[in-house]
């Protein structure tokens, strides 16, 4: 009897727990009351080129910049209305981050929220968190392109197809597939994607998975405490069983996760050999920045000290282009000044990036006494002061 009471108790407590991680509105209906369909074909390709084919859009190609965008204009459609988003795409390639695009009447700036990969099943997301889901839409659409830092760009892309989007209106229906798809969708990878659960994206979110399970394992605790006593030998057991039954689950969700993006990785690597591999990067414009300083520096000694420096909204790409240039002696500027008080005599500062050292005063008092390389008098002979990278050999003062 008792059994028969935790059982039902547990389905009760979980079921409310999801229906708050949902953030179900309990006075909506179970099915939407109002939808806006649009079927692949009523979209329109302003990046890249498609064309349409029973109902629906095929995306055919990119624009220069490797993204493609497809929108339409839909009428008498309110945000608040329709918080609500469904979408399905046919052969969407692993290696293509996707965007929902819109904008609305009282705010004509284009705002981007970023989606789970949609595979071929139809997703569901909730705009309601979205702050800049206000007011009448004007445009909406799908914006594509190659995964940042894992993908080429030119590599990127692959035919695929818009198949269907609706908007619903609030529903029981549309908060917990809308949840379903949050905790379980493919995500692409990111900095904190190796130690990161589910959704490791600055997109608004549903309440955490990983919350949710330490909750429901907690009320099963509570429950079992209750029905059987809190020093029952049963209440020891079935709390080591739901904690490792959550435990498991939690590693199915994470490895999934893995799994997934481990496939955009394989689309682009798997086919090439080791070789080929080494010089297929996501960030050529880095690796040809650094090509450069390579060239403008073939004819300074391998040890000579290198510091990089640049801004401090550029860190990811600072650390990539460090890592191209090895095993040249190179190290990162804001480092090296932590561990001395001078910098070496005649080290090479290299600006990527960043002008700093034409704008910044105190930039231009430390170099007051060093040398320019990157003029026509060099004795490396180009100009190199439009672009990415700006060398200085440096002198203290005398």
């Amino acid at each position: 009897m008792r059994r028969t009471a935790l059982a039902l108790a547990l389905l009760a407590s979980w079921a409310m727990l999801l229906v708050w991680a949902a953030r179900v509105d309990w006075s909506s209906s179970f099915s939407p009351a109002e939808q806006r369909e649009f079927p692949g074909d009523d979209f329109s390709a302003v990046f890249g080129s498609g064309s349409a084919d029973v109902d629906r859009l095929r995306i055919t190609s990119t624009a220069e910049d490797y993204t493609s965008l497809q929108s339409l204009r839909p009428s008498d459609v309110e945000a608040e209305k329709f918080p609500t988003l469904r979408y399905r795409f046919a052969d969407f390639p692993r290696t293509l981050e996707l965007s929902l695009v819109f904008r609305t009447a009282e705010n004509p700036e284009d705002v981007a929220v970023s989606l789970p990969w949609p595979g071929d099943a139809t997703r569901t997301f909730d705009l309601s968190q979205v702050p800049q889901w206000r007011g009448r839409i004007v445009e909406i659409g799908f914006a594509q392109f190659p995964i940042a830092q894992q993908v080429p760009p030119a590599q990127g892309f692959k035919p695929f197809e818009i198949v269907e989007a609706g908007l619903w209106s609030r529903s029981w229906r549309g908060d917990l597939a809308a949840l379903a798809t949050d905790w379980f969708g493919a995500w692409p990878w990111t900095q904190r994607s190796v130690h990161a659960l589910g959704r490791d994206t600055d997109t608004p979110r549903a309440r955490s998975l990983v919350w949710c399970v330490a909750l429901a394992v907690v009320i099963a605790l509570i429950w079992i405490a209750i029905l059987f006593g809190p020093r029952d030998r049963k209440m020891a057991i079935a709390g080591f069983a739901i904690f490792g039954i959550a435990w498991v689950a939690l590693d199915t969700v994470w490895q999934n996760g893995l799994w997934g993006r481990l496939q955009a990785t394989r689309a682009v690597y798997a086919g090439l050999s080791w070789e080929q591999r080494q010089s297929t990067v996501a960030d050529v414009d880095i690796v040809a920045a650094a090509e450069k300083l390579r060239a403008m520096l073939r004819a300074e000694p391998e040890q000579s000290r290198i510091l990089i420096y640049t801004g401090p909204e550029r860190s990811y790409e600072l650390l990539r282009f460090v890592w191209h240039l090895l095993p040249r002696n190179v190290a990162l500027y804001g480092y090296a000044r932590m561990s001395t008080d001078a910098l070496p005599e005649g080290c090479l500062l290299v600006f990527f990036r960043n002008d700093d050292w034409r704008t910044d005063p105190a930039w231009r008092r430390l170099l007051a006494h060093s040398d320019h390389l990157a003029t026509s008098t060099s004795i490396y002979g180009d100009s190199f002061e439009a672009d990415d990278v700006v060398v200085f050999r440096f002198h203290h003062g005398r």
